[in-house]
Protein backbone atom coordinates (compact mmCIF):
# COMPACT_ATOMS: atom_id res chain seq x y z
CA UNK A 1 0.00 0.00 0.00
CA UNK A 2 3.05 2.10 -0.57
CA UNK A 3 0.50 4.29 -3.21
CA UNK A 4 -1.13 5.83 -0.22
CA UNK A 5 1.61 7.88 0.84
CA UNK A 6 1.23 9.94 -2.50
CA UNK A 7 -2.25 10.93 -1.93
CA UNK A 8 -3.19 13.93 -0.40
CA UNK A 9 -5.54 15.20 2.37
CA UNK A 10 -8.19 17.90 1.68
CA UNK A 11 -5.40 20.36 4.33
CA UNK A 12 -2.56 19.75 2.42
CA UNK A 13 -4.77 20.15 -0.98
CA UNK A 14 -5.91 23.46 0.49
CA UNK A 15 -2.44 24.57 2.01
CA UNK A 16 -1.07 23.87 -1.39
CA UNK A 17 -3.81 26.16 -3.02
CA UNK A 18 -3.37 29.12 -0.77
CA UNK A 19 0.53 28.95 -1.31
CA UNK A 20 0.09 29.30 -4.84
CA UNK A 21 -2.75 32.13 -4.13
CA UNK A 22 -0.28 33.92 -2.49
CA UNK A 23 2.97 33.90 -4.76
CA UNK A 24 1.05 34.82 -7.59
CA UNK A 25 -0.09 37.94 -5.45
CA UNK A 26 3.19 38.71 -4.18
CA UNK A 27 4.30 38.52 -7.82
CA UNK A 28 1.69 40.66 -8.91
CA UNK A 29 2.72 42.71 -6.04
CA UNK A 30 6.54 42.54 -7.40
CA UNK A 31 5.95 43.30 -10.43
CA UNK A 32 3.93 46.83 -9.75
CA UNK A 33 6.41 47.65 -7.06
CA UNK A 34 8.86 47.69 -10.39
CA UNK A 35 6.95 49.53 -12.08
CA UNK A 36 7.66 52.49 -9.96
CA UNK A 37 11.21 51.93 -9.20
CA UNK A 38 12.73 54.15 -11.31
CA UNK A 39 10.77 56.89 -8.56
CA UNK A 40 13.11 56.37 -5.86
CA UNK A 41 16.58 57.04 -7.56
CA UNK A 42 18.43 59.21 -6.28
CA UNK A 43 19.18 61.34 -9.67
CA UNK A 44 15.08 61.36 -10.37
CA UNK A 45 13.56 65.17 -10.04
CA UNK A 46 10.84 64.79 -8.16
CA UNK A 47 8.93 61.95 -6.79
CA UNK A 48 5.10 62.32 -7.87
CA UNK A 49 2.58 62.78 -4.45
CA UNK A 50 1.91 59.39 -3.49
CA UNK A 51 4.16 56.88 -4.86
CA UNK A 52 6.00 56.04 -1.63
CA UNK A 53 2.76 55.65 -0.01
CA UNK A 54 1.13 53.41 -2.84
CA UNK A 55 4.86 51.63 -2.83
CA UNK A 56 4.07 51.29 1.34
CA UNK A 57 0.52 49.92 0.13
CA UNK A 58 1.80 47.48 -2.12
CA UNK A 59 4.58 45.79 0.83
CA UNK A 60 1.60 46.01 3.03
CA UNK A 61 -1.20 43.72 0.68
CA UNK A 62 0.04 40.45 2.55
CA UNK A 63 -1.27 42.21 5.98
CA UNK A 64 -4.27 42.61 4.57
CA UNK A 65 -7.39 40.27 6.63
CA UNK A 66 -8.62 38.32 3.48
CA UNK A 67 -5.09 37.82 1.69
CA UNK A 68 -4.22 35.87 -0.70
CA UNK A 69 -8.41 35.00 -1.27
CA UNK A 70 -9.59 38.53 -1.68
CA UNK A 71 -6.99 41.40 -2.09
CA UNK A 72 -7.77 45.35 -2.34
CA UNK A 73 -5.03 46.37 -4.83
CA UNK A 74 -4.04 50.31 -4.38
CA UNK A 75 -3.85 52.37 -6.62
CA UNK A 76 -1.30 55.37 -8.00
CA UNK A 77 -3.06 58.41 -9.04
CA UNK A 78 -0.51 60.47 -10.43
Amino acid sequence: MSFLKDIKTAAELEAERLESLANAARAKRDALIKETDFYMLPDYPAVPTGVAEYRQALRDITDQPGFPHSIEWPVLNY
